[in-house]
């Protein structure tokens, strides 16, 4: 028996701090793609039931469109089992409020509600703001396999979205099935038994790079195995570039491409300026990402570099320019501040446009 197991879609999310509106709507559609994709892959591939642990949508951002979509995917793979855990970003029941549920999709409640196949037993609930006993309630048979299921974080205490592991642990799990932590993670939960976080199908910002997929679980002889697949369309990556030495626009586009020259060009780029520069530099991120962006789906430029300005470069200069240096590093503003307006006031100076 094979059994899928994921978590944290969040469908409608916004994602607009990192996309623009109409990536951030694209990205959407995806997602929506990629549990389509899911789904016929379960189809395919003789899986018997899909458990979804928790934020399937983003409770702030649900639309009927997403709703009808969803609910036509599960209907359509009917020979497939959908059992679905609500999470934190799902107070309300208003996602399929008013709607006919497809016969293979099954919910859960805050009572504990068991589901068996064959030889495994699937139990799931709801934590709620009466958690205490919760735990003491599950029943498990020990001759089946049994997988729980269950949305929060793991801790050594019972407490709101925490799942209390030494709680579980002399109970007959054979696999805990979670959601809310966005990347894979497994963990032991005690003797030939673990809690496993499979992580969201896809990545929503630079906060949740590399590899997104589910976990697929299978059955044999008494036995449960579980692997990690990638399944995600796109990825995200936080690539750090060292721009020490380099001063034309030119160089730190090229420094930019070798280090991403790995990467798919259909992936999200995150460039991360670190080590330092000197006011000679062309920081012109504007320029640079108008390059960047030509052969990549999206590209952005965070700036961690520090400003190489030694003192005797502009102690003596009778200048205008080192006038203007002694006054800012001279002020009661921080480090960063004053790089910012240093860069500033030189790209004025020199006549150029300020680039921010």
């Amino acid at each position: 028996m094979k059994i899928i197991h994921c978590s944290d879609l969040r469908l409608d999310s916004a994602m607009e701090s990192a996309l623009s509106a109409v990536k951030a709507q694209e990205r959407n559609a995806e997602i929506c793609r990629t549990f389509s994709r899911m789904a016929e892959y379960a189809a395919g591939n003789g899986v018997t039931v899909v458990l979804i642990a928790g934020d399937l949508f983003d409770a702030g951002r649900i639309t009927s469109r997403t709703a009808d979509y969803l609910l036509s995917i599960i209907e359509q793979q009917s020979a497939v089992d959908f059992l679905y855990l609500r999470g934190s970003r799902e107070e309300s029941k208003r996602a399929f409020m008013g709607r006919d549920l497809p016969k293979n999709l099954k919910t859960f409640s805050d009572e504990w509600t068991y589901y068996q196949y064959g030889e495994v037993r699937i139990a799931g609930t709801e934590l709620t703001d009466e958690y205490e006993d919760i735990y003491d309630a599950l029943l498990l048979n020990k001759d089946t396999i049994n997988i729980v299921m269950m949305y929060g974080q793991t801790a050594p205490k019972c407490g709101q979205n925490l799942v209390c592991l030494p709680k579980l642990r002399k109970k007959k799990i054979d696999y805990l099935a979670l959601g809310s932590l966005h990347s894979y993670q497994t963990g032991e939960l005690g003797q030939d038994s673990i809690f496993c976080y499979p992580g969201c199908l896809e990545g929503h910002g630079f906060d949740e790079c590399g590899e997104k997929g589910f976990v697929l679980l299978e059955t044999d002889g008494g036995k449960l195995t579980h692997s990690f697949i990638p399944f995600a369309q796109r990825m995200f990556f936080d690539v750090p570039v060292d721009i020490t030495g380099l001063v034309t626009a030119e160089e730190l586009q090229k420094a930019m491409e070798t280090a991403a020259e790995s990467i798919a060009p259909e992936h999200l780029v995150r460039f991360t300026l670190r080590g330092t520069y000197t006011l000679e530099t062309q920081k012109d991120f504007r320029r640079l990402l108008s390059r960047l962006e030509g052969n990549r789906y999206f590209v952005e430029i965070q700036d961690e570099s520090r400003l190489d300005l030694p003192r005797e470069s502009y102690a003596y200069d009778i200048s205008l320019r080192g006038e203007f240096i002694r006054t800012v590093m001279a002020s009661g503003k921080s480090d960063g501040e004053k790089e910012e307006i240093i860069r500033w006031g030189m790209q004025a100076l020199n006549g150029k446009e300020i680039v921010l």
